[in-house]
């Protein structure tokens, strides 16, 4: 038996199953599958019979697919251009595979209970950031009158140190002329 005519009795038999089982209306209107596949190639190719561009086409169709394959072309590249175009892209790939290193190795820090508790406190932490700048710009003006204050005191010592000096000089003369001068007489 034909390959054909063993699919055409199968889908007879599918037909029966699916379709109404009226005889008399299936008789009348009933065509086999590879009948109406014949019609239809059939009238495919009497309306393209006078259409030279369009049978030109369909000739050529294969081509045309290859042509619109977006891989196409791809397997034309030599061997040594691809080898140039990875070993340009190498630094970059490297510097990737360090950051994707390093991104998961941080990864089990961003899952911790502390890194969610951020999220739901950032009110409080917006709050305690604003006070800190304030108590920061506090403690500048704080350290800017404590330096002169610093200045001041190095000032006063320095001052009180020359007026020693210039004391322990004056006792030292006092010192020196209120002692006995001896006249040696030779």
């Amino acid at each position: 038996m034909d390959p054909i005519d063993l699919l055409e009795k199968r889908i007879e038999a599918l037909e029966l199953q699916v379709l109404p089982k009226e005889k008399s209306s299936l008789e009348s209107k009933f065509q086999g599958i590879t009948d109406i596949l014949l019609q239809t190639q059939t009238m495919i190719s009497s309306a393209l019979s006078c259409r030279d561009a369009i049978t030109s086409i369909l000739r050529h169709i294969q081509t045309v697919n290859e042509y619109l394959d977006p891989c196409y072309g791809e397997n034309d590249l030599e061997v040594e251009a691809k080898r140039h175009y990875l070993l340009e892209l190498y630094p970059e790939l490297k510097d990737t595979v360090q950051f994707i290193g390093t991104f998961q190795n941080l990864l089990p820090y961003t899952n911790s209970e502390n890194i969610m508790k951020v999220t739901e406190l950032s009110d409080k932490l917006e709050h305690l950031t604003a006070a800190n700048l304030v108590i920061y710009e506090e403690s500048r003006e704080v350290t800017q009158n404590v330096l002169k204050l610093l200045q001041q005191y190095n000032d006063i010592t320095s001052s009180i140190k020359v007026l020693f000096l210039q004391l322990d000089r004056a006792v030292n003369d006092c010192d020196a002329a209120l002692q006995p001068k001896f006249v040696t007489e030779e």
